[in-house]
C-alpha cells in the first residue's frame, strides 16, 4: 500500500509539474522561430536536447559538438553532467559510473547497441567485475551517448540502474573527404609530466553516396601521481580490560602510473539502391600500463593491545604510540615499508556487422559480430621491516605517523616478496535480428519483434613466483634506496618522512640473479565462467492523438557454467601440501520482464511521462565462482577462515517506476522534474558461514567461510530536477540535482554506491570565435564496502573544471581545459570524522593543443 500511495503521489506531482513549469520559465516563447544551424557547445546541447525530446523513453543525451571533438575529456567526464548520474574516479580519471544510486556493475553499456569486452591490467583482475570501463573508449570516437533510465523491451536485459547506449558515426551520414586533426599535450601539476593526447579522424564516401569509410586513431598518454595517507581500516584493541579501536596503521604512499591508449576504429558503409544497407563496425583498442608505489610508517596492528599513552575520541584511539618489540612473531613489526610495481597491458576488439534492409511497411536489421579482451599484468611486491617505537595520529582529516630519527634504510630487513602474474580475459560473441512491422492502424502505428543470443565468457588466473624466506631476510632496504625521499607530497611542497625513494632496477637485478623458492598457478585466483543467454522480444509501438509509447515484454534464459576448485590449504604457504579439487557447477534461469512507456504531449513545449518494467541484474564474475578455499587458523578472526563463491547466487532483480514533465521553453532549454522509484527484490551480500569440513587427511573440523548470497532487497527512490537555459546572448547554463532515498529491507543495511545528494552546473558563454566553460560537479559521500569488520564510506567529493577553445579560423581551433582546478582530495573514514580510512591527493591537470579541420 506504501508503495502505491507513493507512486500515485508521483503521478499527481508529475501531473502537477506539467502545469507549473512553464509558469517557472521565465522566458515568453517566441511566435515565429528562426531556423538557424548552431555548432560548438550550444550546438551539442541543442542535439542533446532534441534526442530527450523526440524519445519514446526516458533518456538523457550528450552529443559531440563536431567530428571528433566531444565536450569533455572522458565518456565518464561526459556523463557526470547527466541528471542521475555518478561517476567514480580511478587514477585521477573517471572511469565507472552509476546511475540512480545503483552500483557500476548494474548498469549495462553498449556500442552501437552491443556489449564491448573488457579487461585490465590492474590487481582487480583478482576480483572482476561487470562495470564498464570507460576508459578504454576515447571519447573522439562517440558520436552521441544516450542514457536509457527507462527499460523497453527491445534493449538488452542487465542493469537496473540505467542503460549507456554509445553511437559512432557513419560515414554515408559524413560530410566526404573530412579530416579532423588534433594534438594537445597533457600536464599534471603533481607529477610535472607531460603526456601526449593525438587524435586523427577522415571520413571518405564515393560520388555516388554509397559506399563510405570512416577511419580513426587515437594516442593518449596519460602520467598520474597519486599521494596518499592510510589507515587500512580499524581493528579492536583490548587496553584496560575495555574494547576499543585503533588504526590498523598509520601509512604514507606515492604512487605512480604511466598509461599509453592507442585505439583503431574502421566503419565500413554500403547502401544497395534505397533498400538495402550494411554497416561493418571495427574497434582496437591496446593500453600499456606501468605503475610504481612505495609505502611507509607505523604497522599498529600488530601490537594493537600494547599501545601507550593512547588518546581516545569516544571508544576510538586517534593517537598514541606501539612500542618495540624486536622478538615480536607477528607478520610484521612496528615499522613496514613496500614498493610495488605493476607492468601489464590490455587489448579489446570489436568487430561488429549490421545488414538493414527496409521493405514498404517493414524494416528488417540483423546484427551478428564478436568482441574480446585479454589483460595481463606483472604483480612485483617487496615489504621490509623495522621494529622501534612509533608514534600514530589520526582523525580530523589528518592521519599521520612518527618514526625514530635514528633509524635508517639500512635497519629494514626484507620481510616478504611475491611475484603475481594474472591474466584475464572475456569474450562475446552474438547474433540478433529485429524486425519493425508498420501497421495501419489509428493507434497502434508498429510493431517490434526479435531473437538474440549470446555466447559470453570470462576467465581469470594467476601464476606466483615466491623467493625463499633467508634470502629475503638476508636484504635491507639500503640494497634498494640511497635514502632519498619522495618531495611535494600531497601537493604541499615538503618531503614526506622516511617515504624512501625506490630503486626498481636494482630490484629487477636481485629478482633475476636470486633463484625462487616455488613457482605455481595458484587456483585460488582462477575461474573460468560461461553465460549462454537466448533473448527474445515484442514490443508495440502505438500514438494516439496526444498520447504516444510503447509497451512490450522481454524474454530471458541465461545458461551459467562455473569452473573452479575447492582447495583445504594448511597452515603453511607450500602448496605442495595443499589439496586441490576440480569443481564444475552448470544451472539456467529465467527472466520474463515487461515494461511500459507513456508520454503525453500535455502542451506543444511541455511532455509528461510515466514509465514501469520489471528489469535484472547478474551478478558479478567473482562472486560466482565455483571456487571454495578454507584453512585451520589459531589467530584469525573470525577462526578457521576460508571462502566460497556461490554459482547459484540468483540475479538482482528489480520493478522501477519513472515519472517526468519536461518543459522546453526554447530550443535549446528544458525545464524538467522527475521521480524514480525502484522496489529491488533481492540483493547481494557477504556473510560468515559455519560449515563442518575435512581436511587433506578426512580430520573434520568447523570453518568460517565467507560467502555471497542473496539478501532481502529494498527501495531506491528519488527526485531528479534539470534546467537547461540557452539566454541568446552567448551565455548559457546547464544545471542539475538529484536525491536519491535508499532503505533496505534488512535492519541495519546499507545500499552501496548510492550517494544521497549529487549535482552540478555548467555556465557556457560562446559568441563568435570564443567558446568559454566553467564546470563544477559534487558527489554526495556513499556506503563503499567493508573493510575488516567494518563499514568504509566514501566521503563527499566536488571538483572544478574549465574549458577554453578559441577558432582561429575554419580549420583551426586552440584548445585549453583545467580538470580539478580546485584541487579538491578525495577521502574515506569508516564511520566518522574520527576514523579516518584514506586521503588521496592526485592535484590538477592541464591540457592545451589545437584541432584542424578540413
Amino acid at each position: 500500500m506504501r508503495k502505491h500511495n507513493r507512486i500515485f503521489m508521483a503521478v499527481q506531482v508529475a501531473l502537477l509539474a506539467g502545469q507549473a513549469l512553464p509558469a517557472l520559465a521565465q522566458d515568453e516563447k517566441q511566435d515565429e522561430v528562426e531556423v538557424v544551424e548552431v555548432k560548438g557547445f550550444r550546438g551539442s546541447v541543442q542535439k542533446s536536447l532534441n534526442i530527450k525530446r523526440l524519445s519514446s523513453t526516458i533518456v538523457d543525451a550528450i552529443s559531440a559538438e563536431d567530428i571528433g571533438k566531444f565536450p569533455d575529456q572522458t565518456v565518464a567526464d561526459a556523463m557526470s553532467r547527466i541528471t542521475g548520474v555518478q561517476v567514480e574516479k580511478t587514477d585521477g580519471e573517471s572511469d565507472k559510473v552509476s546511475i540512480r544510486g545503483t552500483a557500476p556493475h548494474l548498469n549495462l553499456t553498449l556500442l552501437n547497441g552491443q556489449n564491448v569486452a573488457s579487461a585490465t591490467a590492474s590487481t582487480s583482475i583478482l576480483t572482476p567485475s561487470r562495470g564498464f570501463n570507460y576508459s578504454l573508449l576515447p571519447a573522439e570516437v562517440v558520436e552521441t551517448l544516450e542514457v536509457h533510465k527507462s527499460a523497453q523491451a527491445k534493449v538488452d536485459e542487465g542493469s537496473i540502474g540505467g542503460t549507456v547506449i554509445v553511437k559512432t558515426r557513419k560515414p554515408l551520414s559524413t560530410d566526404r573527404n573530412y579530416l579532423v586533426l588534433s594534438a594537445r599535450d597533457a600536464y599534471q601539476e603533481s607529477s610535472g609530466e607531460h603526456s601526449p593526447l593525438l587524435s586523427g579522424f577522415y571520413s571518405w564516401k564515393n560520388q555516388a553516396s554509397d559506399f563510405g569509410v570512416n577511419l580513426g586513431a587515437v594516442h593518449k598518454g596519460n602520467g598520474i601521481r597519486r599521494d596518499r595517507v592510510t589507515t587500512a581500516g580499524f581493528v579492536p584493541a583490548e587496553l584496560g580490560g575495555d574494547t576499543l579501536y585503533a588504526p590498523s596503521q598509520a601509512r604514507a604512499s606515492r604512487y605512480e602510473s604511466d598509461k599509453d591508449l592507442n585505439t583503431l576504429t574502421a566503419t565500413f558503409e554500403y547502401a544497395a539502391g534505397d533498400n538495402f544497407k550494411l554497416i561493418f563496425n571495427n574497434l582496437y583498442s591496446s593500453v600499456d600500463v606501468s605503475n610504481e608505489q612505495v609505502a611507509n610508517g607505523a604497522y599498529v596492528v600488530g601490537s594493537v593491545n600494547e599501545i601507550i599513552n593512547p588518546q581516545l575520541n569516544g571508544d576510538t584511539i586517534v593517537s598514541g604510540q606501539v612500542p618495540a618489540n624486536e622478538a615480536d612473531a607477528n607478520w610484521a613489526r612496528e615499522v613496514l615499508y613496500s614498493a610495488g610495481s605493476h607492468d601489464g597491458s590490455y587489448d579489446t576488439r570489436v568487430h561488429d556487422l549490421q545488414l538493414e534492409y527496409r521493405g514498404d511497411n517493414f524494416t528488417w536489421t540483423t546484427q551478428l559480430g564478436h568482441t574480446e579482451a585479454e589483460g595481463e599484468i606483472q604483480d612485483d611486491q617487496v615489504e621490509f621491516q623495522a621494529s622501534a617505537l612509533v608514534g600514530f595520529e589520526v582523525g580530523d582529516g589528518q592521519i599521520h605517523y612518527d618514526l625514530p630519527d635514528d633509524l635508517t634504510p639500512g635497519g629494514y630487513t626484507g620481510l616478504y616478496t611475491h611475484r603475481n602474474l594474472i591474466s584475464n580475459t572475456q569474450q562475446e560473441t552474438y547474433l540478433q535480428t529485429d524486425l519493425n512491422w508498420l501497421l495501419d492502424s489509428d493507434w497502434l502505428s508498429s510493431v517490434d519483434l526479435g531473437l538474440k543470443y549470446r555466447d559470453h565468457n570470462k576467465t581469470s588466473a594467476l601464476f606466483k613466483v615466491v623467493w625463499h624466506p633467508d634470502d629475503v631476510g638476508a636484504m635491507t632496504l639500503a640494497d634498494f634506496t640511497d635514502g632519498a625521499l619522495v618531495d611535494d607530497f600531497m601537493g604541499e611542497g615538503h618531503s614526506q618522512s622516511d617515504l624512501y625513494q625506490f630503486r626498481y632496477a636494482s630490484w629487477d637485478e636481485w629478482t633475476a640473479t636470486t633463484e625462487p623458492l616455488r613457482e605455481y598457478d595458484h587456483l585460488q585466483y582462477g575461474f573460468d565462467l560461461t553465460e549462454k543467454v537466448t533473448n527474445a522480444y515484442v514490443q508495440g509501438n502505438f500514438a494516439f492523438d496526444k498520447l504516444s509509447g510503447n509497451i512490450g515484454v522481454r524474454y530471458a534464459r541465461t545458461e551459467q557454467r562455473s569452473e573452479g576448485v575447492d582447495f583445504y590449504m594448511k597452515y603453511t604457504w607450500a602448496p605442495e601440501t595443499w589439496t586441490w579439487v576440480p569443481v564444475i557447477v552448470e544451472r539456467d534461469y529465467t527472466d520474463v520482464l515487461p515494461s511500459l512507456n507513456l508520454n503525453y504531449q500535455l502542451k506543444e513545449d511541455v511532455i509528461l511521462r510515466f514509465a514501469a518494467a520489471k528489469v535484472m541484474s547478474r551478478p558479478d564474475y567473482d562472486l560466482l565462482t565455483s571456487r571454495r578455499g578454507y584453512r585451520l587458523s589459531a589467530w584469525s578472526n573470525p577462526k578457521n577462515p576460508g571462502f566460497q563463491g556461490n554459482p547459484n547466487l540468483d540475479p538482482y532483480r528489480a520493478t522501477q517506476y519513472d515519472i517526468s514533465a519536461e518543459y522546453y521553453f526554447t530550443d535549446s532549454s528544458i525545464l524538467s522534474l522527475a521521480f524514480f522509484y525502484k522496489d529491488i527484490s533481492t540483493y547481494i551480500d557477504e556473510q560468515y558461514f559455519p560449515v563442518m569440513l575435512p581436511d587433506d587427511e578426512g580430520n573434520v573440523d568447523e570453518y568460517n567461510l565467507k560467502t555471497p548470497v542473496n539478501s532481502n532487497g529494498g527501495v531506491n527512490q528519488g527526485v531528479e530536477v534539470n534546467l537547461q537555459h540557452d539566454f541568446d546572448n552567448g551565455f548559457g547554463l546547464l544545471a542539475n540535482y538529484t536525491y536519491a532515498d535508499a532503505e533496505m529491507d534488512e535492519e541495519g543495511k546499507e545500499l552501496p554506491n548510492n550517494s544521497e545528494n549529487t549535482y552540478n552546473a555548467t555556465v557556457y558563454y560562446e559568441k563568435d570565435a570564443l567558446s568559454v566553460r566553467l564546470s563544477y560537479n559534487y558527489r554526495g559521500s556513499y556506503y563503499a564496502g567493508v573493510v575488516g569488520d567494518m563499514r568504509w564510506y566514501q566521503q563527499g567529493y566536488g571538483q572544478l573544471d574549465a574549458n577554453l577553445s578559441y577558432h582561429l579560423n575554419e580549420n583551426v581551433t586552440l584548445l585549453l581545459q583545467g580538470v580539478n582546478l580546485s584541487d579538491a582530495k578525495q577521502e574515506a573514514n569508516v564511520g566518522d570524522d574520527s576514523r579516518p580510512y584514506f586521503i588521496n591527493h592526485y592535484g590538477r591537470r592541464l591540457f592545451a593543443g589545437v584541432q584542424m579541420t578540413f
